[in-house]
């Protein structure tokens, strides 16, 4: 019985972070830490190379067993599973959520992400003043990258994209993105910002779609998938997979080698994100999609109220997850 709740344990975890991913602003990275098992997703990570490639082409079933087990390939695919469903099934709640009830949705992330920042604080071996520089230079890093995607530039190039999809019907469909796509520098140069930007998803804080905004690729990615265009994808999907397998590597031997200086750091950017995630914001709708260019006060009203409920419920979440880890432990 305790084995069936501990799986099912991993896959509800793994839905959260799928669920992170929809979130704009929010970094699956980020749910990973709140939920205690981000060192635990990046070992397994660090583990898969071209040695486990090798192991599962001889087709020796000792050896592949024991590569699942170096691995820990049980882990990693329930993480998998329970983030595919979530993306599945919640992503038009998500897309709802946030077009109808914009700030309880991010109040209670806010909740969700401030109170977990005791989770990379209880991993911290011993806290010395001058761990405060990582984390302010992290802090800066998330709040100045927010910044630079927000405002008056995302909404000009959501104006920019619906010109183009407008473009494109009346073109009959043509795909004039396509012709740039296929350039070969343009595929060097998706492939070199899919290894960025999911680099981007791993780290607390910081969201992989604000990365791709950032290199102004988002768009062209989106009408890639609407137009199934196989050649960009591909390159981009082997960029992100190049690149997650690097960047685990270094995070590794950073936690490994600076431990309690690498948490500092990852604990700045989920302070960080704490701006990108502040639910009271000026917004133009375009294309029938909800834009926010500015953060504002908040009206005592009845938003506000329902936002500080949202957010309160995020907290407590938080309590409940930490209790039930204190339990595991004790177990």
């Amino acid at each position: 019985m305790e084995r069936i709740l501990s799986l099912l344990s991993l896959i509800f975890k793994g839905g959260l972070i799928g669920i992170a991913n929809i979130i704009p602003g929010v970094s699956g990275g980020t749910m990973a830490m709140v939920l205690g098992i981000y060192e635990r997703m990046i070992r397994s990570l660090n583990c898969i190379g071209i040695g486990t490639v090798k192991k599962i082409m001889s087709f020796k079933i000792t050896d592949i067993r024991r590569e699942c087990q170096r691995i820990d390939i049980g882990f990693l695919f329930l993480i998998a599973v329970g983030a595919a469903i979530a993306i599945v099934t919640t992503a038009k709640l998500i897309v709802l959520l946030i077009t109808e009830q914009h700030d309880p949705t991010y109040g209670f992330f806010c909740g969700l992400i401030l109170l977990s920042i005791l989770t990379p604080l209880r991993m911290m071996k011993q806290f010395h003043f001058y761990y405060l520089i990582p984390l302010l230079c992290a802090t800066i890093l998330t709040v100045g990258l927010t910044i630079s995607m927000g405002g008056e530039k995302t909404l000009e190039k959501e104006k920019q994209k619906y010109k183009i999809e407008q473009l494109q019907k009346k073109l009959g469909g043509q795909d004039t993105d396509r012709q740039v796509g296929r350039s070969v520098g343009r595929l060097v140069y998706l492939f070199i910002v899919g290894a960025i930007a999911i680099s981007a998803m791993i780290l607390p804080g910081i969201s992989g779609s604000f990365v791709m905004l950032l290199f102004g690729v988002y768009f062209e990615i989106l009408l890639a998938i609407n137009n199934r265009d196989l050649t960009l994808l591909i390159t981009f999907a082997i960029g992100c997979g190049l690149g997650l397998l690097a960047f685990t590597r270094l995070l590794n031997f950073l936690l490994e080698r600076y431990h309690d200086l690498t948490v500092s750091f990852l604990i700045g950017l989920m302070i960080g994100s704490l701006y990108g995630l502040w639910p009271f914001r000026e917004f133009e709708v375009v294309n029938s999609q909800r834009i926010d260019f500015a953060h504002v006060l908040p009206r005592i009203n009845t938003n506000l109220a329902i936002t500080f409920v949202a957010f309160l419920f995020g907290c407590v979440i938080i309590l409940i997850f930490d209790q039930f880890e204190k339990l595991n432990q004790r177990a």
